[in-house]
């Protein structure tokens, strides 16, 4: 571990960078890489960062300027930014610093900084999630203003810095090797985004650390080096509404999980009516949740079996019988056979009434059949609807054949027939298998078609003489009114969805992004916030060259996510040892290009080389990231953390970490660059240490890249 002490100990004060000496992942077997930046140099400071033991600051804060004489040097010219530097700082009244602030006290979960040119962060509408971190800004060009026309400069009005941006970041190299740098025409503001978490315990003034209260949720175990509010628990005091959709299905298809699950899904798709829930174990019923059709003296019945073996589900398709009924405003009786359809409905005798199958309201435009009072039958395509405005829409051609009409008091009965197939794509097709049909019925107020009396939605259930088992189609969720952002991918982009990754779906979201919005307490609610605010600020420095267009090559990022765009995952508990979790992503290595790149590039360019890669991922269970080039199988780049020792040193808190990045130049210490075509495939490993579960983890590759033309 000597090199850890020398990185993370008092050692490296004989450094005269900001933050002491770092280390790269990939050195070459000869020559020695300096990581002294030895460029001019301009510190910025962010806005304040204030907040409470448990909560957290998540937000995108204003336009920091940048110096005047900066500003001044480069307007209308080109800054190329060889590398940079951040911490986390107290400050005095006087604006001299006063120290860093301990990453136990304030967990730097990522963040994002851009310097600015001719361009601002314009707020987005609605908070993007297409790429796994929820992005609320874009960089937007200011129209009129001056922008290079040097095709080599790719992104000359803003700027973006987020490489190794987590718990990692003040000790992970942040520079470019000789000619490499990224480019930005007249730099004017800074703007910073940073998602931090307070984790320091009030209730302890001693030296180190010592875990401050968690909620139930946290797997933190109570000797812990970390605070398990780094991982966005989901606290009591989150408001978290989850909301299934449910669906009949067949063969072996996965039912609903429990008796409270089976009961809410029959309810639903049976539209509440005429049901009794039971729980037991028969084994002549389906394993899990089924319903049990009707029969002329009992309703039907949502059951719930435990037994271990059971009959089938009813068929998924096939050409057996099935028949249901609707008691709604009309009653309907449907029986389905393979060879045609009987339907029975029922009504005020001296009134129109109608039926319209597979739609929940006019606007779904459905097929309906129209019984009138003289005795005759339409059937008709309803038209669209608007506020002022129901179109009783198109009468069709005649299917159905009227076999009889009676009345019986004020009641009238009619019975008729039809081929199960439509005779236009306008017709209902009928299919004689288990299955839910959404309905709307209506009643009139006299003879003629016009707005209807009353009217409403209901359900005809379709089921034949064994058990239809019941599934969970969809599952939703909202957190404090935020509709769950969940995108987990399929193999090859991801394996999450493989594993059944609980972070991919909202009934077993347990904690992440999600849970971890701007201002929100991660304690549980009876557990009272500590008082007491803490104020620090990030504080950047940011080395430079004046642009030389003969030396200095433009890096455009290249990003990607292992969990490929779900923006985070969980690492779950083992159950045997080794204790190693792994996620595995494939892609195309042109398809990772970042944000503003012109994408027409790849029409008239070679591909691109790797300069520098910055991984993230979070203490502290980050072992190992891995990518590859799968079709050499050449490993491109590997990164291993840092541990911090709790020697006393600067940044060496234990358990906390330094990713050194791979870096790839044409001097000595590094090795060449490797270069990638537009359609290379890749692939990237990530190890966690699994002993414990952990949320919110994430595997994000950070790179920049430089273009070959």
């Amino acid at each position: 571990m000597a090199a850890c002490s020398v990185l993370l100990g008092a050692a490296a004060a004989a450094s005269t960078n900001m933050n002491g000496e770092y280390l790269i992942g990939n050195p070459a077997a000869t020559g020695t890489y300096s990581t002294e930046y030895t460029d001019e140099s301009f510190t910025v400071y962010s806005e304040p960062i204030s907040a409470r033991y448990s909560q957290t600051y998540w937000t995108m804060q204003p336009n920091i300027p940048l110096p005047d004489d900066i500003v001044a040097k480069f307007n209308g010219k080109v800054m190329a930014i060889t590398g940079y530097e951040v911490d986390q700082v107290f400050r005095n009244e006087d604006g001299t610093d006063n120290g860093s602030v301990p990453i136990y006290w304030a967990y730097n979960h990522h963040y994002m900084a851009w310097l600015n040119g001719a361009a601002d962060l314009v707020k987005l509408d609605k908070t993007d999630y297409s790429s796994g971190h929820p992005r609320k800004y874009k960089v937007v060009e200011r129209m009129g203003e001056r922008v290079t026309t040097d095709p080599k400069v790719l992104s000359p009005a803003s700027a973006l810095f987020s490489e190794g941006n987590g718990g990692e970041f003040r000790k992970s190299y942040h520079g470019y090797p000789r000619g490499f740098a990224q480019l930005l025409e007249s730099p004017k503001t800074l703007n910073v985004e940073p998602m931090q978490i307070d984790t320091r315990n009030r209730e302890y003034n001693g030296t180190g650390f010592r875990p401050g209260p968690v909620p139930k949720i946290s797997s933190q175990p109570a000797d812990a080096v970390y605070s398990g509010l780094i991982e966005c628990p989901c606290s009591t005091r989150r408001d978290i509404r989850v909301v299934r959709t449910y669906a009949v299905c067949g063969g072996t298809a996965t039912a609903a999980s429990d008796a409270g699950m089976c009961y809410e899904g029959v309810a639903t798709v049976l539209n509440a009516t005429g049901t009794v829930n039971a729980t037991g174990s028969r084994a002549d019923l389906p394993i899990g949740c089924s319903i049990v059709p009707a029969t002329a003296s009992a309703p039907a019945k949502a059951y719930f079996n435990t037994a271990p073996a059971g009959a089938a589900c009813a068929a998924a398709s096939g050409s057996g019988a099935v028949a249901g009924a609707m008691n709604n405003l009309v009653q309907l009786h449907v029986a389905v056979n393979a060879t045609g359809v009987t339907i029975t409905a029922t009504g005020p005798a001296d009134v129109w009434f109608a039926a319209g199958f597979n739609a929940q309201s006019m606007g779904d435009t459905p097929y309906a059949i129209v019984m009138f009072p003289d005795g005759s039958v339409q059937e008709r395509k309803i038209g669209t609807v608007s506020e002022d405005h129901h179109d009783p829409g198109t009468e069709l051609a005649t299917q159905v054949a009227v076999v009889s009409n009676t009345v019986a008091g004020a009641l009238r009965t009619v019975v008729m027939t039809r081929a199960l197939a439509g005779k236009t794509p306008d017709h209902y097709t009928f299919t004689n298998v288990p299955s839910v049909v959404p309905m709307i019925n209506a009643i009139g107020a006299g003879a003629t078609l016009v707005y209807h009396k009353v009217k409403g939605p209901s359900h005809l259930v379709l089921l034949g003489t064994e058990p239809l088992c019941l599934c969970v189609g969809s599952v939703g969720a909202t957190i404090d009114g935020q509709v769950y952002a969940g995108n987990c991918n399929p193999e090859p982009y991801s394996d999450l969805l493989a594993q059944h990754n609980p972070s991919c779906y909202p009934d077993t979201y347990r904690g992440g992004l999600q849970c971890c919005k701007h201002q929100n307490f991660l304690l549980d609610a009876d557990q009272e916030v500590p008082p007491g605010v803490m104020t620090y600020f990030m504080k950047f420095r940011f080395y430079y060259q004046p642009y030389d267009p003969a030396y200095h090559h433009d890096l455009p990022r290249w990003y990607w996510q292992t969990e490929n765009n779900h923006g985070e995952y969980d690492v779950t508990a083992c159950t045997v040892e080794p204790c190693v979790h792994t996620i595995t992503s494939h892609g195309t290595a042109g398809d990772q290009m970042w944000g503003g790149f012109p994408q027409e590039l790849k029409q008239t360019t070679k591909g691109f080389q790797f300069v520098y890669c910055g991984g993230h991922c979070h203490a502290p269970s980050c072992l190992s990231m891995e990518l590859y080039n799968a079709e050499t199988g050449d490993l491109i780049c590997r990164q291993e953390p840092v541990i911090g020792q709790g020697t006393g040193g600067k940044y060496d808190e234990p358990g906390y970490i330094a990713l050194p990045p791979c870096v790839w130049g044409n001097e000595p210490g590094v090795n060449p660059p490797p270069v990638m075509q537009w359609d290379t495939p890749i692939t990237s490993i990530k190890r966690n240490n699994n002993t414990l579960s952990h949320t919110g983890e994430m595997a994000s590759w950070q790179c920049r890249v430089s273009i070959v033309y």
